[in-house]
């Protein structure tokens, strides 16, 4: 009897133990299944062009409109739920892993679900070796990321927009700035194009020159006086004409265009300044205004930008050339919000379903067409000219048009950037 009591009390522990195990086994399958994280084990073809016939896959598969069954009896190979045009790269990544002798690789691709949904997945695979060193199998982890993949998406297209509108800030006449309600108007931001006065944007932005010392003495007074009343009377926008005078004693007449932005408490804390300059202006020449700001930044933000642009009278655009200059209508890639103001919207001129050309008056487009042909083929970098186009409603405004020439590295035109501004009221003036 005693001989036996060891035995008898060995099984039930080993019986206990396995029982242990499976019931943790099946509490981690558990957890898995309801994961959002697949789990594969794939056979090795040693091929670049492999198919992966799957060995194992996590019931959570299912997320992806298929069943473990699928995939186990062969009715269905991973490769076959590769979107094609990730399929080539994701097999050559994969060999490329395994010739370098490289233990576990990340890559990022398109599957296509059972209900031909596409979505972004990341899979980290891990390369199983025999004794002899031969890929064997693959075990990989496949996770969606489609949600990251289009906040990625959204943000590059943004990152783009953003480029583009400070390109086309800093090769226009207007510079940019957001002062601190501090005393001499410290700079927390200042477009690339300050340059023009002497100075870098750095210098503004890291203090070594405030806004207040470019200001001519005799104006100082005035453009002071007037920033606090505007602050004082509760106004958030105004504009006023000053001089300047830049680092190499240069005069400049220019035009101040400022939001000023407050706190909860209505205390004024930044003001977003356009200074624009018009000393041609002066001199009887229209000197053009545009509009951006910075994004990323607590105060150099794209929305910060578009909301000046979108307020100021310039309108910003971004037109693809046609082999056909002298007959062009002028495809738009790019154009501000604030087109609005003739009564287009921005999907208007970017579907195509409107071309620049076409709002133009038709007794005008052959002169707009000939003249920026002209200057485009002298080789020519700016296109300045006053006509006439049409609003949606089909009244009638004078607008002046700067534009810089794009040339691609043989030389060939291949954009317009430019703006257009309202002169409707000058024009009627003139007139009179």
């Amino acid at each position: 009897m005693n001989s036996e009591t060891p035995d008898k009390d060995y099984k039930g522990d080993s019986e206990s133990s396995l029982s242990k195990f499976l019931d943790r086994k099946e509490e981690f399958e558990k957890i898995r299944d309801n994961s959002p994280v697949i789990s594969f084990l794939w056979k090795a073809e040693d091929s670049p062009d492999e198919k992966w016939p799957v060995e194992y896959v996590s019931g959570n598969v299912e997320l992806l409109g298929y069943t473990a069954d699928d995939f186990i009896s062969g009715r269905i190979l991973y490769a076959d739920i590769v979107h094609p045009d990730d399929l080539k790269d994701l097999q050559k990544t994969l060999t490329k892993q395994c010739k370098e002798g490289v233990d576990f690789f990340d890559h990022k691709y398109r599957i296509i679900l059972k209900s031909g949904e596409v979505r972004w997945v990341n899979e980290r695979t891990y390369i199983l070796r025999d004794n002899s060193g031969n890929v064997a199998h693959y075990q990989g982890t496949v996770l969606d990321i489609t949600g990251q993949k289009e906040q990625e998406f959204t943000l590059q297209d943004a990152l783009k927009k953003l480029r583009l509108m400070e390109e086309i800030i800093n090769n226009s006449s207007i510079m940019i700035f957001l002062w601190r309600n501090e005393q001499f108007w410290p700079a927390d931001y200042a477009s690339e194009n300050v340059s023009k006065l002497g100075y870098s944007a750095e210098d503004f932005v890291k203090g070594r020159i405030v806004y207040s010392d470019l200001v001519h003495p005799d104006d100082y007074e005035m453009v002071n006086e007037t920033l606090a009343k505007q602050c004082e009377s509760g106004n958030d926008y105004y504009n006023q004409e000053y001089r300047l005078i830049t680092r190499n004693n240069e005069l400049l007449w220019v035009k101040e265009s400022t939001f000023i932005l407050r706190d909860r408490g209505g205390n004024a804390t930044h003001f977003q300044g356009i200074v624009q300059d018009i000393t041609k202006q002066k001199e009887s020449e229209i000197a053009l205004q545009q509009a951006l700001e910075k994004q990323e930044q607590l105060l150099e933000n794209k929305q910060a930008l578009e909301t000046i642009i979108n307020h100021s009278p310039v309108i910003a655009f971004l037109w693809k050339a046609g082999p056909d200059d002298e007959n062009e209508l002028w495809p738009a890639e790019f154009v501000s919000d604030n087109i609005s103001v003739f009564g287009y919207s921005v999907d208007d001129f970017l579907s195509g379903a409107i071309l620049y050309g076409e709002i133009i008056n038709p007794k005008d487009l052959p002169s707009v067409q000939m003249e920026l042909s002209d200057v485009a083929k002298e080789g020519g970098k700016v296109f300045v000219k006053e006509y006439r186009i049409r609003t949606r409603s089909g009244d009638e405004r004078w607008v002046e048009e700067q534009t810089f020439i794009q040339r691609n590295g043989e030389g060939i035109v291949t954009h317009y950037q430019g703006v257009i501004q309202d002169i409707t009221e000058r024009m009627r003036r003139d007139e009179r």
